[in-house]
């Protein structure tokens, strides 16, 4: 996906806390980096077949990225969560 120049950019270092990410925020993509050995994680907030989202882990070195399928659409909610001692790198376009 092509976002247009103009799309405002959301950058932070996430540092023992927690981001809650909303479609209210209209997020088009997000890049979550884990440059620490403390494991971070990120989790939707919805069901598919009566299965309950679940965290997925981010480890040391490894990114994890999520696009909107269409420039009109944005992506779902989401929780991104750094224990203490871990720092995520968070990139988004609005």
């Amino acid at each position: 996906m092509e976002l247009p120049l103009s799309s405002a950019v959301f950058t932070h270092t996430l540092t023992g806390g927690t981001l809650n990410v909303t479609t209210d925020d209209a997020v088009k993509a997000i890049s979550i980096y884990n440059g620490t050995a403390v494991v971070g994680t990120v989790t939707g907030t919805t069901s598919v077949g009566g299965v309950a989202s679940s965290a997925i882990n981010i480890n040391e070195n490894e990114s994890y990225n999520i696009v909107a399928p269409t420039e009109a659409d944005v992506i779902g909610a989401i929780t991104i969560v750094a224990p203490v001692g871990c720092s995520l790198v968070i990139v988004a376009n609005k």
